[in-house]
């Protein structure tokens, strides 16, 4: 994890702060308590969409690479609306 940040040129913490203080500055009113899931279920997507690119689209190697079991991942796919094929096995909620 140390090589990890060593290699990054900045923290996730610089590339967000930026975009989240805009953000937190122009939310309205009525959208009062829906930051917090917006941002993450960003954050979460397009991780999984860059990890899909970096693995050209293997199931198994991007949900080892994210920690997740292949099937959360592919849950995961179909909570955000990303295509995939579905495993034969696989049980639909």
């Amino acid at each position: 994890m140390e090589l990890l940040r060593r290699k990054m040129p900045m923290t996730l913490y610089e590339l967000l702060e930026k975009n989240v203080k805009t953000m937190i500055a122009t939310v309205g009113e009525h959208e009062k308590g829906s930051l917090y899931p917006l941002i993450m279920h960003e954050v979460e997507r397009s991780l999984i969409c860059i990890a899909l690119q970096e693995t050209k689209n293997n199931y198994f190697k991007t949900a080892r690479i994210l920690g997740l079991s292949r099937s959360t991942l592919y849950r995961k796919l179909l909570l955000f609306g990303l295509p995939f094929k579905k495993p034969k096995n696989f049980k639909s909620l």
